[in-house]
């Protein structure tokens, strides 16, 4: 069935089935316009399923119609994505070494008590013939595609390569296709990897040294490290800004959100962050050594209360996690390169578009889908633009939950704090105290020393990392971006807590503790 045909914006589930933003909200940020959910909607099923395939799994890699909304991994509602947590419990349950709700725990930050995992080994055979091949290949395969995907970007958005809206055209077409040939391996290594910090926790477990799953899986090379090294050069003057911009200019606020903009269209965000940065502080090789020495010593003590076999393999445990968990931050990069380039020819298409009068705003070629942008527009286009604005507009004033089953219930958005503890997942240990600094949409100041507190983040927030004493997050898991960073960078990271943004204001002051997950606030910054 096209997706024209359907609400680009808002679908119905059935009563029983669950859903979550947890995740999911990482990657795409806030309220989707039209046109950034319709890029997003069949190709994550795609990858979903493929990688499930690819794993053995799954006997058909095809997407499910999108008119069966329970079945479909995921989908949108009141514009927010949301991730079908019983597919994804099914799926897992398919799986050696882990299950559905070690996926919900992992993934998704918490696991409901009603939920049953139902294992089965049926799949078993098809998975132990294609399970190696991918293990040993797709690591190296998302790097390259990394490589290609950012020489890709490159050649798209330099000056001049968008000059004739028929090549902006065909940049946007290759750079969906581009998404895609990364999404599918990029979502098996998430899948692998997943599975390999389960059977980390596990063997630390084992050890009596559960405290150090969280220094065990920390302190790797990655493109974040790439990216922070790179922000000092420029805060140092040993790299020009148009230099990094010419190498990182794809990130920036909701990169995940084809409307949004990037560093390469608007720097403003990346100089204030530069600005911010204490030039004298360590380089961050240094950090990056300090960090993968703690991890050491975490390995070495957890490997301490192990002997024979399942010591030996503990160590091969340690050295695949050094091997594959970097490379999670490569795929999303290079997804996130090929949705700059499609940003760019849409913002080209659109001013073609308005300039002959088919659209009244250039921006307004956000309220299309990526199928009326790629063939002939509607005729009633104009009409079309405005109701969805008007839609989305209406949207934008509500609030979901992070988890619910069943067709989900929109709120107005409110700014109250009930008053109940503060507390979410500790994915990066140690403990921090200072005061809060909220920051929206990955722009704004930030100072050393200071409390980051924000819905989620992306790479655009990695500069971050270098200047807070810890990081607080609404939404997130053990595997989601601030739970990585965090701990390669060795700060304290609280994820999961739901309502911090609402709950805590800019000069709060609070104590975090990144084992445990509390959040203590220690004293208001105003009069509350």
């Amino acid at each position: 069935m096209p997706t024209t045909e359907l609400d680009p914006l808002h679908r119905t589930s059935g009563p029983t089935t669950a859903w979550t933003r947890v995740n999911i909200a990482e990657g795409i940020p806030g309220v989707s316009t039209p046109l950034n959910w319709s890029w997003w909607d069949d190709a994550n099923e795609r990858m979903i399923r493929g990688a499930y395939y690819d794993l053995g799994v799954l006997a058909s890699p095809d997407p499910v119609d999108p008119r069966r909304v329970d079945e479909r991994t995921s989908a949108i509602f009141y514009g927010r994505p949301a991730l079908n947590v019983d597919v994804s419990r099914r799926l897992a349950d398919l799986q050696p070494g882990t299950s559905g709700e070690a996926l919900e725990r992992h993934y998704f930050g918490a696991v409901r008590p009603e939920a049953i995992s139902r294992r089965s080994r049926r799949r078993y055979p098809v998975i132990a013939l294609r399970l190696p091949g991918q293990w040993r290949r797709v690591p190296g395969q998302v790097r390259a595609l990394y490589e290609d995907a950012h020489a890709f970007w490159q050649r798209g958005t330099a000056p001049g390569a968008l000059a004739e809206v028929d090549a902006a055209r065909r940049v946007l077409v290759e750079a969906h296709r581009r998404f895609e040939a990364i999404a599918r391996p990029h979502s098996v290594l998430a899948l692998l990897g997943g599975s390999l910090m389960q059977q980390v926790g596990a063997v630390a477990e084992k050890a009596g040294r559960p405290e150090l799953v969280l220094d065990a899986l920390g302190g790797y090379d990655s493109i974040e490290l790439e990216t922070l090294t790179e922000l000092i050069e420029v805060r140092r003057g040993r790299r020009s800004l148009e230099e990094f911009l010419r190498t990182r200019g794809y990130q920036g606020p909701q990169q995940g959100e084809l409307s949004s903009v990037t560093w390469r269209e608007d720097p403003a965000p990346v100089r204030a962050l530069v600005d911010s940065l204490d030039p004298e502080r360590s380089p961050i090789a240094a950090l990056a050594a300090e960090r993968a020495e703690k991890r050491t010593r975490a390995e070495a003590e957890i490997r301490a209360g192990l002997s024979g076999l399942r010591a030996r393999f503990a160590d091969w445990l340690f050295r695949e996690a050094a091997r594959m968990l970097p490379e999670r931050e490569s795929g999303k990069a290079a997804m996130m390169l090929c949705l700059d380039a499609a940003r760019a020819a849409v913002r080209r298409m659109g001013t073609e578009l308005a300039g002959r009068g088919a659209l009244g705003d250039p921006e307004d070629v956000f309220y299309l889908t990526f199928e009326e942008l790629d063939g002939p527009l509607p005729g009633d286009v104009r009409a079309r633009v405005a109701t969805r604005r008007k839609q989305r507009d209406e949207y934008l004033a509500l609030e979901l939950p992070e988890s619910w089953i069943g067709m989900v219930t929109p709120r107005p958005a409110m700014g109250a704090d009930d008053g109940a503890p503060l507390a979410g997942l500790g994915v990066s240990p140690g403990i921090a105290e200072g005061d809060v600094r909220v920051v929206a949409d990955g722009a704004g100041e930030l100072l050393p020393g200071e409390i980051l507190v924000c819905t989620a983040t992306d790479p655009s927030y990695a500069g971050y990392f270098l200047v807070a004493a810890g990081v607080v997050t609404d939404i997130g898991g053990a595997m989601g971006h601030g739970a990585i960073v965090a701990r390669e960078v060795g700060i304290p990271c609280v994820v999961n807590a739901k309502h911090a943004t609402r709950r805590l204001r800019t000069g709060d002051r609070v104590r975090i503790d990144g084992g445990a997950g509390t959040i203590e606030i220690l004293s208001r910054g105003d009069s509350r």
